[in-house]
């Protein structure tokens, strides 16, 4: 059995704090498998719009700081289809189903779920998609819109490519297959598994949230203006179903009077830690709502109902003061224990007590449940199969003192898979995660700087593409542009 580090990397997980620790390890000069068990990477970080407390775009300040630019609506350019990073293989709609071995010498069995349709061949024309008669609710807009069986999760999806849904959303019409013009649809793809040889493991896999239907006190599913955080997130988003209008489910009016409801899924006997982002996401939705304001923000009433504010990172506590004395958000120390309706204008009425302690009612044309983080879907599963242990809350189990490290030796763990945490803290730990393997494969890093600055694991000229004479062929000009809301 070998024993030297065979100088490749298995990241788990697609999302933000996946692809950072991708990218900082193949520009490192290592081999990186970046696995991801839904068909694109992004996570869910791809849902949002807007990053706490900067307000910027999520998916370009979320990537690694080589110089690579802005990519919205994409995520990192190192992982666009005709600028991959030549060190990283994307395996998208993957599982790792079995791991063997010791640091610096694992195998991993995978097993590659098909898509049915070939991403080199798909040129993304849509007629598929148009054909399809299967309309089911879009897991992305979180069933705020419909989709197709066969889809895409976002106009920019990476990989930029259709799928199929076929089990069980697909009627196997194949009337995509007949409609496709270069013939990138194959409705008889079988999965299929394979080994490969690693010499560490990071897991970065990511979270669920909190079911808001647990809540029925609360009147999610009841009433049709209660919605949940992600909802909002993805009303507010410009790639969202209303395109970055937050409208009222029930009318489609602009709410002028709206509430988040703090701690819900966190912070009870079920769930008995704080989710450590609520806070601060419920404050950042309520300035863009004051910020979208049609008039003035004073047009635009936000009240967040919480236990306490914990806002402790950097910037955070100032954020949370600009919330209150420049756009005028509401705080109210208060878990509300109960949601009414008025049934002739779906209004809610939320009844709590004010700072003198006597009870009052107030009308809100909207209600936002602050949903908690919950370990990932799968971590039990997972964990049995790697051997790593969880902690009494199932999130993955860490030495205070090697915060990044798991049980197993060889194994690492960054973003929420350890604890709930915010995007920027997912991405140090990514960074850190990936420090942590270069130390580990020390004698593998670093041997292939000698050619280039923006790939510099590119040793001689020979490993670049080759060049070739573009005369009188039609000129290709690309503008990027893009306008971060609010800028």
């Amino acid at each position: 059995m070998r024993k030297e580090p065979v100088g490749a990397v298995l990241v788990v997980g697609g999302g933000v704090g996946g692809m950072r620790a991708a990218v900082d390890l193949a520009e490192a000069g290592l081999k990186v498998y970046l696995v991801e068990n839904m068909p694109w990477l992004g996570g869910r970080v791809a849902q949002l719009g807007y990053m706490f407390p900067t307000h910027d775009c999520v998916l370009c300040r979320g990537t690694s700081d080589h110089g690579y630019g802005c990519t919205r609506p994409s995520i990192a350019p190192a992982f666009l289809d005709n600028n991959l990073h030549p060190n990283i293989e994307i395996l998208t709609n993957t599982d790792l189903i079995n791991l063997s071995g010791y640091a610096g010498d694992f195998t991993v069995t995978l097993r590659h779920r098909p898509t049915y349709v070939d991403p080199d061949r798909c040129i993304n024309c849509g007629l598929c998609e148009g054909v399809c008669p299967v309309s089911v609710p879009s897991f992305f807009q979180v069933g705020m819109a419909a989709r197709k069986a066969i889809y895409k999760m976002a106009p920019r999806a990476l990989p930029d490519s259709y799928v199929v849904d076929k089990v069980p959303r697909c009627e196997t019409c194949r009337r995509c297959e007949t409609v496709c013009p270069t013939s990138a649809v194959d409705l008889d793809e079988q999965e299929i598994e394979y080994d490969l040889e690693v010499s560490a493991v990071i897991l970065s896999l990511g979270y669920a949230i909190s079911d808001a239907t647990e809540y029925g006190e609360l009147g999610y599913g009841r009433f049709p203006n209660v919605i949940h955080s992600m909802q909002y997130e993805r009303l507010a988003s410009r790639s969202g179903p209303t395109e970055g209008i937050v409208m009222r489910p029930s009318d489609g009016k602009i709410p002028k009077r709206i509430a988040w409801l703090q701690c819900v899924g966190s912070r009870d006997e079920k769930h008995p830690y704080c989710s450590s982002i609520c806070c601060m996401y419920a404050t950042k939705e309520a300035m863009l709502a004051k910020q979208r304001a049609e008039g003035a923000p004073e047009d635009v009433h936000c009240q967040i109902f919480m236990m306490d504010e914990r806002a402790f990172n950097k910037e955070f506590n100032a954020y949370y003061q600009q919330a209150q004395k420049q756009y005028g958000v509401e705080y109210t120390r208060c878990r509300i224990s109960i949601v009414g309706e008025d049934p002739e204008t779906n209004d809610l009425i939320l009844r709590y007590p004010n700072e003198n302690g006597e009870f009052v009612e107030d009308r809100f044309d909207l209600v936002v449940l602050s949903l908690g983080a919950l370990p990932p879907r799968g971590s039990r599963h997972l964990a049995e199969l790697l051997g790593i242990e969880l902690n009494p809350y199932g999130f993955c189990a860490t030495d205070k003192f090697a915060p990044l490290e798991t049980s197993k030796p060889g194994i690492y763990v960054c973003g929420t898979f350890s604890s709930p945490k915010e995007i920027a803290e997912t991405i140090l730990d990514a960074a850190g995660a990936a420090g942590d393997v270069m130390r580990l494969l020390s004698d593998e890093v670093g041997g292939g700087r000698a050619y280039g600055h923006e790939y510099p694991f590119l040793q001689t000229p020979e490993d670049l593409p080759p060049e070739r004479d573009v005369g009188g062929e039609e000129p290709r000009v690309g503008v990027f542009v893009c306008r971060c809301y609010p800028s």
